[in-house]
Formats: C-alpha cells, structure tokens, sequence
C-alpha cells in the first residue's frame, strides 16, 4: 500500500525482497543474540536459576506484546522488531538482579522460600527504580512523538512495554520459579567446572578487580580527573569530525536516475543525442562491471525531477534505471553513479543535469536543502550561484542545483535622453510595442450568439526579425514618428522563468547530494553556515534557511536535545525521590556521560556515523546504564545506614554486586553484539545501535564499578567538612 501509480511490477517485486531481507536480518540476528545470552546465563549462574531467567525472557515479550498492541494500537515493524532486540538485554537485567540476589541469600544459609521472599523485598526498590528511570529515559521521546513520526516512536514505545512486563515477571513470576528451583537442588553438588569457574571469576573479583577499586578510593580526585579526559577525548572526536553526524532515517528500493533541464536554445535533435548520449553512458558503465546490476532503464521526453518537484515541458528529459536488488548486484549504485557520471560530457545547451541514486536512505530528497530568500529575482539567482560555488568546492558535493532557472532570452529597452526629452516613458514605448508584437483590438465582430476579437499586429516576418524591432516606428507625443534605435536603447539578456516564494518572500533553493563515503552532510553544512554564507548574504542583501531533509535533520536534532534535556530532569527527580538526597543522584547521573563517551569511541572504532538510530539508542543507553550506579548505590545506602564507614562500604557494595553488575553487562552486550557484525545495507538500522549499547555499556560498566565510588566518597568527603564548619559556625555565634 502507498505505492505511487506507475510503479513497475519489477519493483513490487523488490519491495518485497527488502521486507523479506529485513525480517531475515532481524530473526537471524535476534536468535544470534538470544543464543549469546542463555550461555552468558549459564555461564554466570546455575542451569535451574540460568533456566527461569530465560523463560522470563519470552514471558515478558508476549506480555510486552499485548501491552503494545492493546495499549498504543501498534503493529509489528522493523523498528519494533529491533526494539524487542534492544529489550532483551533489559529484561534479562532485570531477571538477573532479583534471581542472582535470591541465589546469593540461598548460599548463605536462607531457605529456598525465604531467600525467594528477602531477594525479592531487598531488590525491588533498586529495581523499580532503574526501571523507572530506563522508562524516564524513553517518555520525552514519546511527549514530542509528533516530530519524530510513528516509525521511530515505535522503539522506545516497544521498549517501554516490554520494561512494565518484566517488572511484572520478575517479581511476580521468578521468585516462586526459583523458590522451587532451589528446593529441587538442595543438597545436590555443583558440576566440577562451574565450582572451577566460580572460583576463578572470585579470585579475579578479589586480587584483580577490588584492588583496583582500592586504588582509586586512594585517590579520587586522579580517578575522577582520568575518567574526564576520557569525556573529553570523545566530544574532540566528534568536534573534529572524526566522528561524524549523518541523520538518516528511512531506507527505499533504489534506482539510478539522470535529470536534465535544456536551455531554450537547444533544438529537438540536440536534445534527443544528449538523451541518447545520456543511454550510451550508462550501458559503458554497466558494460564495465561483471555481473548484472542496471535491470533495465526508461528515457522520459518532457518530464523530469528537481529538489523532489516533478517538472514537465519541452526543457525537460530523464532517464529512470532499475537496479538490482542486494544480493545480486556487483557494485554499489553509488559506485555505478559515480562511474555514469564520469562519462558524460556536458554539452554548453544543458542548463542543468543531475545524476544520482533515487532513493536509498532519504527517499530521494537531496542531502542538503539551502533556501535563500530576498527583495529581487536578480539577486537571489546571483546569491544562489555563489553558494552553488562553494557547495561544488567540497569534495564529494555533487548535483548542486537551484530552483530559480533562468528563461528565454529577453529583449530590455532602456530610454535615452532623446527619448526622455521628447516626452516618451516606459509606459508608452510598451503599449506600442504590446499592440505591435501581441496586437491591438480594433473591433468585436458579432454573428447571430458568436464574438469574435479582430486584432491588429505586425506580420510574423517582422515580428521575428530584430532588425525590424530597431526600425520600429514610435510615436511622440507630439505626434512624430521615430524609430525605436533613436530613443531606446536595446539590449538582451536571460530573465528569470519562475519566481518562487518562501512564506511571504521571494526565495531560491539550493540543493546538493553529498557522498558519504567522502564527507559529511552536516560538517559540509556547519562549515557553510559558519564560514561561508554570511559573506553571501552580505553581499546580495539575502537571508539565509533550511529546507527539506537539512531542515528534518535541524528539527530532529533540537527534538532529541530537548528529549534528552527533558530525560535528564526525570531521571534526576526519580533517584531525589527514591534516595531522599539532592547530592548522591549526581554521582549516579555521571555514568550518563560516562556510557556516552564509549559510545562515540564505539563509532570511531567501527567508522560508523552517529545517526537518528545512534541518537535513540543515546537514550536507551542512558536509562541502561545507570542501573547498576542504582543497585550499587542501594547497597551502599544500607551499610552506610548500619553504620559502616563509607570507605569500607563501598568496597564491600562493589565486591557484592560485582557479579550481577557484570552479568547485567554482559547480558545487554550479548544481545546485541550480532548486529554490530552486519553488513548487508540493512545495517544502517541495526548496527549503530548495537554499537551504541554495547560499547557504551561495557566502558560505562566498568567507570561505574571504579570512578562512581571515588566520586561518592569526595561527596561524601565534602558533605563530612561542611558539616564540621557549620558546627564551627554554630558555636562560634554561640559564644
């Protein structure tokens, strides 16, 4: 459905295809994941406790499901297919922290009733409340939902419901499950390597990790002051570009298609070689490559498309060439294009050609949309043909184009001072010339009920004849006849054919499409704004906006900063409110940053872009990463309240919670990790999330256990000395 009239049968078929590569990528991927993360379970845990957590998992979706359905009217897509991936490792967290303390109060004596029941009591504030704050993390997304459209907010909206079900699951479903799970194994003994491998990730948690956490409570302003440069290498890589911003959001079948737009100058023949030239081309290229790539092409007389306007008229022709599908092509069509391209030679009669890949990851729309708007015609075309330079100055700009074609050649006549001495004007030469050239009514002839207009004019030989304007008789005022030569001057020159409007303004759009494998659409667009355009604007008295899809990615950039403002603010409130603190919420909130800095290194190291995807998963991955700042800090708060120095609490939240910390991690990266490795075009979904969460998740985890508890101890710290000084205070005023 949605398909536009004329679509070939070729490309219903290859819709198809993609629906089908995209529901075999996302099954491929997810089964990948969830086999990675069952081993994680059993690896960590018992084959009992490792056995409910996985049921837990499809538990959770089905009721996540029905949530999503019932609750929001949504249906199954790629982006909520992709959503139930991301959730994965969310409700495996989940299940991993309750049924991990359960087993832990098992070993230590409880019974298998009552360690179900003190799990479930002791970790469900902690729990609830990272729930919480992953869900704060998500709402501004859904609030200024209108902006991102339906497609995107299916993500978080999946995320969410699979979030409140497996809150559902895990304290309501897996303590009985464990609880019987734990009775059914009394007394059994445990196989000879998982006591090998217990052994060995507690000797490292003991001699390697503990440690290292001991050096850093040594020293927490270092560890502190590590851990930011860390934040600031990764903002200087994207400053410095090495890590750059493409938003793109959709993806479509993709063909190649050329446009040309003919001067008025050019004949029907030069314009049926420069088609046929146009053929030639691209049959070399295809010619070049081994294998079968262009299907098939379709020349198109009269018509043809710019900045997504379909235009028709004799200037105009296109060529439309279907590509192959992904799996059977050679080349890339960016590649074919760029070959296409080289090959053409541009005759002086083509005013403007374009020649690039339709569809793809904008549908279409040029990367880049510039509009300029200002009082004359004349000076926007200039404006417009300066900033065409600069855009064609960066490398791997190409199809630079504005809206503001020129027209036919025009004839201006300006009045000499003769003219103007004998008392002639605009006005009058022009009536003249009017009822001479496109003639003059001189009677209405009546015939029973028909009318009939006679009109007057010069005959076609003089009417096409220049000479014959020159020699053109005008009459004075004083009733003398002159020629036209001696009281006008005559020049030509190529007027504007359309005149355009932006709101209340004339304007000109000035289009580019930007190769991403050689630069960046927005550092070319920052670098334009900042450097570049002022000085046109100056100088032709213009202003300057955005259109089209820069101005969709402006939007969508102020949309999710304002989200991610807004995600801040909730997060916040909800750890004031659990812990009953204004101060220990910030050392929870610095993971944030933390799980943000593997992320942007995550896409230096992979040479992905940071993209609309990348910038969802930004937020999934700052309600996911502070979750094990939660659970440690819970810990903490208990044994601070019993009374134990802040020091030695810390070390012993570390040591309690270091397994569930990094079996959470793993977990999460585990699910993911299969869709960073793909590589067919589909990618440009899944991969940069992937690597957002696990890159993000594994440097945020491991900052958590050693930067988190140095930063709570210098608050603590502080909080210890203000206190002294205001006793100081008080007793000072009191003597």
């Amino acid at each position: 459905p949605g398909l536009p009239a004329g679509v070939e049968v070729r490309e219903i078929a290859n819709v198809w295809r993609l629906i089908d590569a995209q529901l075999d990528m996302i099954l491929k991927n997810g089964l990948s994941g969830l086999v990675l993360v069952i081993l994680v379970l059993y690896l960590f845990l018992s084959g009992r406790t490792g056995y409910w957590v996985t049921v837990g998992i499809p538990v959770s979706f089905l009721l996540g499901l029905a949530i999503f359905y019932t609750v929001f009217g949504y249906g199954i897509s790629v982006i909520a297919l992709i959503g139930f991936i991301m959730a994965l490792g969310i409700v495996v967290d989940d299940a991993i922290v309750v049924g991990e303390d359960i087993v832990t109060h098992f070993e230590n004596g409880a019974t298998p009733q009552t360690a179900a029941i003190a799990g479930a009591r002791q970790m469900w504030a902690p729990v609830f409340t990272s729930s919480l704050t992953t869900m704060a993390a998500f709402l501004p997304l859904l609030i200024l939902g209108g902006v991102l459209g339906q497609l995107i907010l299916a993500l978080p909206t999946v995320l969410l419901c699979v979030i409140a079900a497996s809150l559902v699951e895990c304290f309501w479903v897996l303590p009985n499950h464990l609880r019987t799970s734990l009775e059914n194994s009394a007394g059994k003994p445990k196989p000879d390597w998982r006591i090998q491998f217990d052994r060995r990730f507690f000797q490292f948690r003991d001699h390697q990790f503990l440690p290292l956490v001991r050096r850093g409570l040594n020293s927490p302003i270092n560890t502190l002051l590590i851990a930011m440069s860390g934040i600031i290498v990764a903002l200087s890589l994207v400053m410095s570009q090495h890590v750059g911003l493409n938003l793109v959001l959709g993806f479509a079948i993709e063909s190649l298609e050329a446009n040309v737009e003919f001067s008025s100058s050019a004949t029907d023949q030069q314009k049926l070689d420069f088609v046929a030239h146009l053929e030639s081309t691209l049959a070399a290229s295809e010619e070049e490559v081994a294998g079968t790539n262009i299907l098939g092409w379709t020349a198109k007389y009269n018509r043809a498309s710019f900045d997504s306007d379909r235009l028709s008229g004799e200037q105009y022709a296109s060529i439309a060439a279907q590509y192959a599908f992904e799996e059977d092509r050679t080349i890339a069509p960016a590649e074919m294009v760029q070959n296409w391209r080289e090959k053409i030679t541009r005759p002086a009669y083509v005013e403007k050609l374009t020649v690039a890949v339709d569809g793809g990851a904008n549908g279409g729309e040029p990367d880049l949309t510039l509009i300029l708007r200002g009082k004359d015609a004349a000076s926007l075309k200039a404006g417009a043909g300066a900033l065409s330079n600069v855009l064609r100055s960066y490398p791997g700009v190409n199809n630079v184009t504005d809206n503001l074609p020129y027209g036919k050649e025009q004839i201006i006549f300006t009045i000499t001072p003769r003219g103007k001495a004998l008392g002639l004007t605009t006005d009058i030469i022009g009536a003249q010339l009017r009822g001479a050239y496109s003639g003059a009514r001189v009677q209405i002839f009546n015939e029973q009920d028909s009318e009939l207009e006679v009109r007057v004019m010069l005959p076609d030989a003089e009417r096409d004849s220049l000479g014959s304007l020159r020699k053109f008789p005008i009459r004075t005022a004083g009733g003398e006849f002159l020629p036209l030569a001696s009281v006008a001057d005559l020049t030509t020159r190529r007027g504007i054919d359309v005149i355009r409007h932006y709101g209340t303004e004339l304007s000109v759009t000035v289009s580019a499409d930007v190769d991403q494998d050689v630069n960046n659409t927005v550092a070319v667009l920052n670098d334009v704004e900042n450097n570049k355009i002022q000085a046109i604007l100056d100088q032709h008295d213009l202003t300057f906006g955005l259109g089209g899809h820069t101005q969709q990615d402006q939007i969508l950039l102020d949309t999710m900063a304002l989200g991610g403002l807004l995600t801040l603010v909730l997060i916040y409130l909800i750890l004031a409110w659990v812990f009953s603190s204004f101060v220990w919420p910030l050392a929870i909130m610095l993971a944030i940053p933390f799980g943000l800095t593997g992320a942007i290194v995550g896409h230096w190291l992979t040479g992905w872009d940071i993209g609309a995807m990348s910038l969802l998963a930004f937020f999934s991955l700052s309600g996911i990463v502070i979750n094990d700042s939660i659970v440690l800090i819970s810990f903490l708060r208990r044994d601070v309240d019993a009374g134990m120095p802040v020091k030695d609490a810390l070390l012993q939240a570390v040591r309690a919670r270091f397994r569930a910390v990094i079996l959470t991690s793993l977990t999460t990266v585990a699910g993911l990790a299969p869709l960073m490795f793909e590589t067919s075009s589909l990618a440009m979904y899944v991969a940069p999330i992937a690597v957002t969460v696990c890159f993000g998740l594994s440097f945020g985890t491991a900052l958590v256990l050693i930067v988190i508890p140095a930063l709570i101890l210098l608050l603590e710290d502080a909080k210890g000395k203000m206190l002294v000084l205001k006793q100081n205070l008080v007793l000072r005023v009191a003597q």
